[in-house]
């Protein structure tokens, strides 16, 4: 390791030791460790970083990747099971806002106590006790027990001692949620002074779009493990197209609904409509594709059959949903009047420069009736469409939106309207 990177990590691991029963951890005790009770969980495994000064990287993740674990490992809350760390300079931590503050000791007097928890001497901390306690807009209540303070003040009241002090190095763990807006907005205000004094910054959020505002550089940790590291835009939008938040079951539950099977082994009678197959191929070739990124030209065929046109005409839809089941876009041969003639045949459905973002798409072909109301059928593809996206449009389309500066003038105000005779 060397000291011309801020923070550094090498193969840095977390492991917890979760023993089944409380006697078991009796028993190990005991045995002066010759008996095993416990098996060991890994919550953080395999993480290298190395963060020059000035860097910002941003971690995602879903719930129990390991994100909030590397922060405390990094900060120096808990130690690590194996690798090896180090930040040089001095680190200042927004994780758990007042967990550290005793709640019999007044804000005042916790500002010493966190502070020196920090690595401040009394001496540092007496001057920029004033700075945070203008920041964390306590007024008379900073000389008040914090026991008599509301949740948001003793967050204000963390925010502020953490944020005042400065680091080199800033580890933050989703604290935007901190007070009312205009708090909220100072806290914005304060992370971007770090960012441009040219301090490093280790973001945790759920939010994307954040860590792509604030982070250089992304780190996304699945299961403990780093799945993918670089660019904030790119990881972000990788971490994008995976998320599965509860998906899986809603898409198992369409699937057994309507599983994409041969018709004869559906037992639908032989004089029904049918959809035989449905596939995704990239636009004009038979180049079959599940994978695509924005802006990529595709089309959607459907083989259907119908063996009594002239009693039972039928149209074909085809739909766009996330997977969560989110509609997103769909078209139906009824909304184009497209007449589907014959007793059998191939429909396309041609979708050039498709502006869906980042996401993962079920499809679902739907066999109504000549009204476009009775549902015959509805086919799944034998596969999702995945989307990759690599621009930082945010939302579920990517549009051709663009700003232009005009000189115009602000409409005038409007007379108020009149009402109406007899009201």
């Amino acid at each position: 390791m060397t000291k011309s990177f801020a923070l550094e990590a090498e193969q840095l691991g977390k492991a917890y030791r979760v023993y089944p029963r409380p006697l078991r951890r009796i028993g190990e005790w005991l045995s002066a460790g010759r008996y095993k009770g416990h098996h060991e969980f890994w919550a953080l495994r395999g993480i290298d970083l190395a963060l020059e000064p000035g860097a910002s990287l941003g971690l995602c993740g879903a719930n129990g990747a390991g994100k909030s674990t590397l922060l405390k490992v990094l900060s120096g809350t808990t130690a690590p099971s194996a690798g090896r760390y180090r930040v040089n300079g001095r680190v200042a931590s927004l994780l758990e806002l007042g967990a550290g503050f005793h709640m019999d000791f007044t804000g005042r007097a916790n500002i010493v106590l966190n502070g020196v928890m920090m690595g401040f001497s009394r001496r540092e901390l007496e001057k920029k006790t004033p700075e945070i306690i203008e920041f964390a807009e306590l007024g008379a209540y900073i000389d008040e027990p914090v026991r008599t303070y509301s949740s948001g003040m003793g967050l204000r009241l963390g925010f502020a001692i953490a944020a005042t002090v400065d680091p080199d190095v800033l580890i933050i763990d989703e604290v935007f949620a901190v007070g009312d807006m205009y708090f909220q907005k100072k806290c914005v205000d304060r992370i971007y002074q770090f960012k441009k004094r040219n301090k490093t910054i280790v973001f945790c959020s759920h939010s994307l779009y954040d860590v792509r505002q604030f982070c250089d550089e992304a780190l996304w940790l699945e299961r403990g493990e780093p799945r993918a590291i670089g660019d904030s835009v790119h990881v972000t939008n990788e971490y994008a197209s995976y998320q599965r938040h509860h998906i899986t079951a809603v898409e198992e539950a369409v699937r057994s609904q309507h599983p994409p099977v041969p018709e004869s082994q559906r037992g639908r009678p032989a004089d029904m409509p049918s959809i035989l197959d449905a596939r995704i191929y990239r636009l004009g070739t038979d180049e079959e594709c599940y994978e695509v990124k924005t802006g990529d030209s595709i089309e959607i065929r459907v083989w259907w059959r119908n063996p009594r046109p002239e009693v039972t005409p039928i149209q074909i839809g085809i739909v766009f949903m996330r997977g969560d089941m989110t509609l997103c876009a769909g078209q139906g041969t009824h909304f184009q009047d497209v007449r589907l003639a014959g007793s059998a045949g191939c429909l396309v459905l041609k979708a050039p420069g498709l502006c869906l973002l980042a996401g993962q798409f079920l499809i679902p072909v739907i066999l109504f009736d000549g009204e476009g109301v009775h549902r015959y059928q509805e086919f799944m593809m034998p596969h999702n469409l995945h989307v990759r996206s690599y621009t930082r449009d945010v939302g579920l389309f990517r549009l051709e939106l663009a700003f232009e500066q005009r000189e115009l003038a602000p409409p005038s105000a409007r007379a108020p309207v009149s009402a109406a005779p007899g009201a």
